[in-house]
């Protein structure tokens, strides 16, 4: 049960990314990052990865295997960070790490965060 309120969790936070963004260049993004919903659930669930503080993941653990899917990921949030910035008029990394903010102030309790020096922090 834990783990499905995760995974719909992480969906609707993919939804909110999606909400500044229209047009067709966002299919492609938002259908893979849903796909990938639950793996980036679990490997969050599990103390592998965490959210850093320019809104990308990162590994708190390292986890050669899980690389390719964390990768996936960080260049789909950056394409939708980028559609969103242009929208804006300010820079994708600004975008970033606006949603860098919301994303910590939303994670779940036991989730990893990247602290502004750079260390992991479990939220409380």
């Amino acid at each position: 049960m834990k783990k499905m309120k995760s995974v719909l969790k992480y969906i609707s936070v993919i939804a909110l990314s999606f909400s500044c963004v229209t047009g067709a260049w966002a299919a492609g993004e938002k259908e893979r990052m849903i796909e990938r919903a639950p793996q980036i659930s679990t490997l969050k669930s599990t103390g592998v990865i965490g959210e850093k503080t320019d809104g990308f993941l990162g590994f708190v653990k390292k986890s050669p295997a899980d690389k390719a899917v964390v990768n996936a990921e960080n260049n789909d949030r950056k394409a939708v960070y980028s559609e969103i910035a242009k929208g804006q008029g300010v820079s994708a990394s600004v975008v970033a790490q606006r949603r860098a903010l919301q994303i910590a102030e939303q994670a779940a309790s036991g989730d990893w965060l990247q602290n502004a020096n750079g260390k992991w922090v479990q939220k409380k």
